[in-house]
């Protein structure tokens, strides 16, 4: 092997140092095929130029017609003036049109400033078209009314795809580029509210794409996927380095997966790849994740048949210094460094460590950027002369803290400053703090990084409503940069040297993880603690910026602000739109549910049965008393049977034996059998209108003579009776009235129907007799279906009675508020409920099921919502009524998914634990609860945490009620989960599936008026 030339500036290390430091620290030394660019593309389109430069939604582009595309474009910019070597905005979203704007761009001899239009801030779209000094803009139609608004008066907007260009020459621009011209300007580390521009030059992106590993071997025919943001320098990976090495580009659309599915290389960070397995893309080959740490795991996964490279770089080195190709099984590293790059570990006084030192990694080469645009100060800091490469070039300080193995591979160990990737974007946790810190109210604030997810630590003088607060951070903020986690905290913590504890407030975010804050709650008014706008100065200066931060004004009016919300390149931090029109949704979702079809059939049904007897009643003299008493007793006995226990069992489980492999259309309306509760309600009021027009009927046949009357006095007495029961009992069971007055609905219709039931025994004997005057009364009886319907009702009714018993029961009191019941006399599957009572014939309460892990008996929680639980909380029973058997309820539906989001509130999570402990069913876990863990113990925690490890526990006692739809949403599109099921009240449940369906979620929740 040639003997490597040293470093300069090693005198303080070993010989063997040295040499080893020198050796590992310098790239393999290359020519670089290309000094520009379009130059590398338009080598491609000579030698390739019928080859598909990129397809997107249906649409492809070969590299001729790409050319000549941008070729018009850029001419046509050279016509209206652009002078070469300025930077010209791009403000564009994925599409063919970007592509074309960025290669004219560059065919004039300029630089582009990509700007993604859908989800960048409008105060980051007004400082960055201000600090670029960009007096062109190009831009898509749809982005053209904004960009007027916050470009400069004088500035040049050429909107995309207008055929504005169409009469320009398609002749390459006779324009001269050399290697050291700006290519691109990256706008990074915006978490101040104003990003600091990155200035690229053309030889940094040649040297880094035209070369392996930054290749990764595209070439004529390798599909390359564009799937980032375009802003995001990893972003330029993928465009620039298949259009320069001749592969097709993949533009994605909304679905990721249509994408991916199609191609061979996959650019991407490591949050986005771990949504993914690798053994439903066997179609790609070359997996490349960077922007943050990478888990060994995932790694090792996506390593299968294919070549996984890890790589590590700040944009101001150019997308990457240094590589490493992975074997599953080996430790994970960022590898060597590029080919003519050079990589020093350096100590704070940026001298050289020894092998083996950790230090922080600074990198020289031809991958170091120009510094920072108007940001002097900061560019001198960051950007130093390369003192051991000691020919004038720069090095740059890359904050990471990294260490030289003994093979020449480098170990990364996070960052040594306060800047942290999130989804692939630099955050500077200092910058969050500042914005925090200008919202009125707040004394003090400081983020942290913990387990991938973004903190916001604040200490108030009052009370801070986090929603409005999360408002007003997304309007200076851009949304990677926003906290997750909103923590309250008395003070911030400090060490003795003044700075922040940052270990203390790690214990707090730890927890806090476990009871999430997204909104605290206050009994004061928004009017007591909000004033008007006032302007908070901060004499500060930015070191960054090296300027004073801006004044800025807070209004009281925050949910005026409009903020940026992310396109879907990243998680959604508030609701998408619903589907659809207003009235289209309230039909669709409220006024046409699954439960009120029900309701509606059995209702007409019945009134085609009224005309087919009135009907028969005009053309055959038939009478009419007979048919309807028919009619009443089918309504009366299906609405019995559509709430008996062994009924519903049956329905549940041929409904719910669908399997998961059946399309998902499918089973989200097998699901809905829980609304069977619609039959019900529509039976049971179609049986008392039927019963209505009988005792109209029996009454009008008194005015007859009594030798041909077809009902007795006596028989119309017990009529009027029942009649008076059966709306008594329907009343009652209206919503309202049920709600307010619960213990009268139960004895009502407990006491009401068996009173009805043994009057309309005695009725239907009196009344079949005077119907079938002709027949002896046996023969009467036998025939008549009203005596055989309530037969079927009335065995309905008895049935549960008969399994009526008091079995023991151990009590595991968790709390004052809640206790936890063990029984073993059944063991019900997942998704049931059974009834308990202290005394039989006054009240019984409905419990859901929680099917014990090892097999046998099952438990329930019992939470104080009334005097019967507070009873049974306090005396911690050991023997308890319990009658029929264990019932299917709306969780029974879990198992027609895949995987569901479960979303519980106060004791709705024992129903929900019914699924959790089962772990039949994927889940992620959404629970609400006022001192969740003192209240309903640390074991139901737990297995909780247990099922799923980062389960949103929300206490709403300390930190108020969250905004559960939003949280529902976020869970769901996190998970992909194929369902949401709402364990809550009334107004909880109905509102969330009302929420979750008319975005085209399938959600499910208690009926609540049957």
């Amino acid at each position: 092997m040639d003997a490597q030339p040293l470093f300069h500036g090693l005198d303080q290390l070993t010989p063997e140092d040295q040499v080893l430091i020198s050796r590992f620290g310098r790239g393999a030394s290359l020519p670089v095929p290309s000094h520009t660019v379009h130059g590398a593309f338009e080598h491609i389109v000579d030698t390739y130029p019928s080859a598909t430069a990129a397809t997107f939604q249906g649409q492809s582009v070969t590299y001729i017609e790409l050319e000549a595309a941008s070729n018009r474009l850029a001419n046509y910019l050279l016509e209206l003036g652009l002078p070469p070597r300025q930077r010209v905005c791009l403000v564009v979203q994925r599409s063919l049109e970007m592509l074309v704007g960025i290669l004219a761009i560059l065919k004039a001899g300029c630089q582009y400033v990509p700007i993604d239009g859908g989800i960048t801030s409008e105060e980051s779209l007004r400082h960055t078209l201000l600090d670029s000094s960009a007096d062109f803009i190009v831009c898509l139609p749809k982005f053209e009314e904004t960009v007027r608004k916050y470009a400069a008066v004088h500035a040049v907007i050429v909107p995309l795809g207008q055929d504005a260009e169409a009469f320009a020459s398609k002749a390459r621009p006779h324009v001269t580029v050399s290697a050291t011209d700006g290519v691109y300007a990256i706008y990074t580390s915006g978490s101040t509210g104003k990003p600091k521009g990155v200035d690229v030059m053309h030889r940094n992106v040649t040297n880094a794409l035209l070369l392996e590993p930054g290749k990764l071997s595209i070439a004529p025919g390798t599909k390359v996927a564009q799937v980032l943001n375009i802003a995001f320098d990893m972003g330029a990976w993928e465009i620039l380095a298949c259009l320069m090495n001749g592969g097709t580009l993949y533009l994605r659309d909304k679905c990721w997966e249509a994408t991916l599915k199609e191609v061979d290389v996959l650019i991407t960070t490591p949050s986005i790849l771990s949504r993914y397995r690798r053994r439903d893309f066997p179609n790609i080959r070359t997996v490349v994740t960077g922007g943050e740490p990478c888990p060994q795991a995932l790694a090792d996964e996506w390593t299968d048949s294919s070549f996984y490279y890890n790589i590590c770089g700040p944009t101001e080195i150019t997308i990457l210094n240094s590589a490493h190709l992975h074997v599953a099984g080996t430790p994970l590293t960022i590898g060597r460094p590029l080919p003519n790059t050079t990589v020093y570990i350096l100590d704070e006084l940026e001298q050289p460590l020894p092998l083996g030192s950790k230090g922080v990694m600074w990198v020289g080469g031809a991958g170091v950027t120009r510094g920072y645009i108007n940001l002097p100060e900061l560019t001198q800091t960051r950007y130093k002369r390369d003192k051991f490469a000691n020919d004038g070039s720069m090095m740059f300080n890359t904050g990471d803290v990294v260490s030289w193995r003994a093979d020449g591979l480098l170990c990364t160990f996070g960052r040594l400053d306060e800047q942290v990737k999130i989804k692939g974007f630099r955050v500077e946790l200092d910058g969050v703090a500042a914005v925090v810190e200008k919202f009125p109210g707040i004394a003090r604030a400081c983020a942290a990084l913990l387990d991938n997810q973004l903190y916001g630590f604040y200490d108030a003088t009052t009370f801070i409503d986090e929603h409005d607060l999360d408002a007003f951070v997304r309007q200076y903020l851009p949304y990677y940069s926003v906290p997750e986690r909103w923590v309250y905290i008395p003070s911030i913590p400090l060490t003795v040297n003044g700075k922040v504890d940052k270990t203390q407030l790690f214990r707090t975010a730890l927890r806090a993880s476990k009871t999430i804050s997204t909104r605290r709650i206050s009994d004061s008014t928004t009017k007591t603690l909000y004033h008007p706008a006032v302007p908070l100065q901060c004499p500060k200066r930015d070191a960054e910026k090296g300027e004073p931060v801006d004044t800025v004004l807070i209004s009281r009016a925050l949910s005026d602000f409009n903020v940026s919300i992310a396109s879907v390149d990243e998680e959604l931090d508030v609701l998408p739109r619903k589907n659809g029109f207003r009235g289209q949704r309230w039909l669709r979702h409220r006024a046409l549910i699954v439960y009120k079809k029900f309701f509606t059939f059995a209702v007409m049904a019945n009134l085609a049965v009224a005309v087919v007897i009135l009907y028969l009643k005009v053309k055959q003299d038939r009478l009419m008393m007979a048919d309807i008493a028919t009619a009443t007793a089918v309504n009366l006995t299906m609405s019995i049977l559509t709430r008996s226990e062994p009924v519903l069992n049956v329905l549940f489980t041929i409904f719910c034996s669908v399997p998961t492999s059946w399309p998902l259309a499918i089973r989200r309306h097998c699901a809905r059998i829980y609304h069977i509760g619609g039959l019900h309600s529509g039976c049971a009021i179609a049986a008392t209108m039927w019963f209505f027009i009988f005792t109209i009927g029996g009454t009008m046949e008194l005015t007859k003579p009594p030798q041909i009357r077809c009902i007795t006095v006596p028989s119309l007495i017990l009529t009027y009776i029942i009649l008076a029961i059966f709306i008594l009992m329907g009343s009652l069971s209206h919503p309202k009235i049920r709600a307010r007055y619960h213990d009268a609905f139960e004895m009502g219709h407990r006491y009401g129907g068996w009173t009805a039931l043994i009057l309309l025994w005695v009725q239907s004997f009196e009344t079949t007799k005077t119907f079938q005057y002709n027949l002896p009364p046996s023969v009467a009886y036998r025939y008549s279906p009203p005596i055989w319907l309530l037969t079927g009702a009335t065995i309905s009714i008895i049935f549960p009675w008969l399994f009526l018993r008091k079995v023991p029961v151990r009590s595991e009191v968790l709390s004052t508020h809640a206790i936890r019941l063990h029984f073993n006399y059944a063991t019900p599957v997942i998704g049931t409920s059974v009834r308990l009572a202290e005394r039989p014939l006054v009240d019984w309460h409905g419990f859901a099921t929680i099917t014990n892990p090892t097999g046998k008996g099952f438990s329930l929680v019992v939470s104080n919502a009334g005097d019967f639980t507070k009873r049974t909380i306090s005396r911690a029973p050991t023997h308890i009524w319990v009658r029929g058997i264990p019932t299917c309820g709306v969780l029974r539906i879990a198992t027609l998914f895949k995987s569901v989001v479960l979303v519980a509130t106060g004791s709705g999570i024992g129903p929900c634990l019914a699924v959790i402990l089962a772990k039949k069913t994927p889940c992620r876990i959404l629970w609400t609860a006022p001192n969740p863990e003192e209240t309903f113990g640390k074991e139901i925690i737990d297995s909780v945490m247990e099922t799923d490890p980062k389960a949103v526990i929300h206490d709403t006692r300390t930190h108020g009620k969250p905004d559960l739809a939003l949280e529902a949403w976020k869970l769901w599109k996190e998970s992909k989960a194929e369902a949401v099921c709402v364990i809550s009240n009334k107004r909880v449940t109905t509102g969330l599936v009302y929420a979750m369906e008319s975005r085209g979620v399938p959600a499910y929740g208690a009926i609540f008026d049957s």
